[in-house]
């Protein structure tokens, strides 16, 4: 986990349930960047949980994520029950000294990472090699898109299995 801060905060009901929501946002404008409903089944346990990076996290964390949860979820999601923040960074078994670099997404995308390896008969497709949306879902669509097409359109001969196309099940 390296450089992320997860929060989770729990609640007395999954309230944004009720309210029809999916507890479940991404966001630009405050410290937790992705937010998902942990909630278990019929809403029990009630919880949101969240991931920051860890510069973001100052004097005042949990208020400030408190905050944006409201804006998010409604003024019920200001006072959770209890807030619990872990901090990766700061344990030893999980951030290397090198750590800050670990937010350097700067080589996702990169072309060295979509080229084909194997003499052809091996193309990369994951978020990382993706040209837009690197290090979300939608970016491994992308690239996994990518990689089909180029698989389909290399020449192949009737005993080249190398144009199978391995997709994980469901």
């Amino acid at each position: 986990m390296g450089a992320a801060v997860k929060v989770v905060a729990h609640y007395p009901t999954a309230f944004w349930q009720e309210d029809g929501l999916a507890g479940a946002a991404f966001s630009r404008t405050g410290p937790l960047r992705e937010i998902h409903d942990m909630s278990g089944p019929d809403g029990e346990p009630a919880a949101l949980f969240g991931f920051a990076h860890a510069h973001t996290v100052r004097p005042g964390f949990e208020q400030v994520v408190a905050a944006q949860l409201a804006r998010l979820f409604g003024p019920a999601a200001d006072s959770p029950a209890a807030p619990h923040v872990q901090d990766w960074s700061g344990e030893q078994w999980t951030a290397p000294s090198t750590v800050e670099h670990l937010a350097d997404y700067s080589l996702f995308g990169h072309p060295l990472f979509q080229r084909p390896a194997l003499d052809g008969s091996l193309h990369w497709a994951s978020t990382e090699t993706a040209t837009d949306h690197a290090g979300h879902v939608e970016g491994a669509l992308a690239s996994g898109e990518r990689a089909a097409r180029a698989v389909l359109a290399a020449p192949a001969d009737v005993n080249d299995t190398s144009r199978d196309i391995i997709a994980p099940s469901r």
